[in-house]
């Protein structure tokens, strides 16, 4: 899939709030202009977007709301600024914390390791935290291009997004995100220097790593380590 971007242009989206003794402050928004993904196939089915409206969020340290959504596909947020410009929010530590004020579904811009070993930064949804080790969730869509018959057995396929099975990732003491272990044993090779507790606790609960609230009860007993 081939996209054109946008060249990063800076912009002031609101300036000059007055605090007490006369102290102002300026907090600005910053993002590159925003053009729908050239698709060289008209109208995609699906749709790369968590949810395709714009939706009220707040974005911390930034005093003003902002109507946004995520392109999962691109891995982006879009917002709509004061003059109902579409911008692409930049990728920086500035805007590290993006929540959705309607289900309090919390992104963080993050740095982590794929299940392929590939350095990321991108934006994992915040599930469970407890003393400094947390629980994240990776949304993800894929796109598939439009695939054209080559006999009369065949039939043209259009081009589409489709969500696929969200990854969940693990932030140990350490300060180290990678991908949740899906069993006892990558559990151990992750935290060897805990294996004795970890048996423990394995033995003790019949848990499965790939339970919503199992992956919690984990997360917990690890943060008590």
């Amino acid at each position: 899939m081939k996209t054109i971007r946008p060249l990063t242009l800076f912009i002031l989206l609101f300036c000059l709030t007055a605090f007490a003794q006369d102290k102002t402050t300026t907090a600005k928004v910053t993002g590159s202009y925003y053009s729908n993904p050239k698709i060289k196939y008209d109208k995609p089915q699906g749709s790369p977007y968590a949810q395709p409206l714009f939706a009220s969020a707040k974005i911390t340290d930034v005093p003003q709301k902002y109507y946004m959504r995520y392109n999962v596909y691109a891995d982006e947020f879009e917002f709509i600024t004061p003059k109902n410009d579409t911008l692409i929010l930049d990728k920086i530590d500035a805007f590290n914390s993006i929540t959705f004020t309607a289900n309090n579904k919390n992104y963080n811009l993050l740095s982590y390791t794929d299940p392929k070993g590939k350095f990321i930064n991108g934006y994992l949804i915040k599930v469970y935290a407890k003393n400094n080790v947390t629980l994240y969730e990776k949304e993800t869509v894929i796109f598939y291009e439009q695939k054209i018959a080559k006999t009369t057995m065949e039939r043209n396929m259009p081009a589409r997004f489709a969500k696929n099975d969200n990854t969940y990732y693990i932030e140990v003491k350490s300060g180290t995100i990678v991908e949740f272990p899906d069993s006892k044993k990558r559990l151990l090779k992750l935290l060897p220097e805990h294996k004795e507790a970890l048996e423990t606790f394995l033995k003790e609960n019949k848990v499965s790593f790939d339970d919503p609230s199992d992956r919690i009860k984990i997360v917990a007993f690890l943060a008590t380590l």
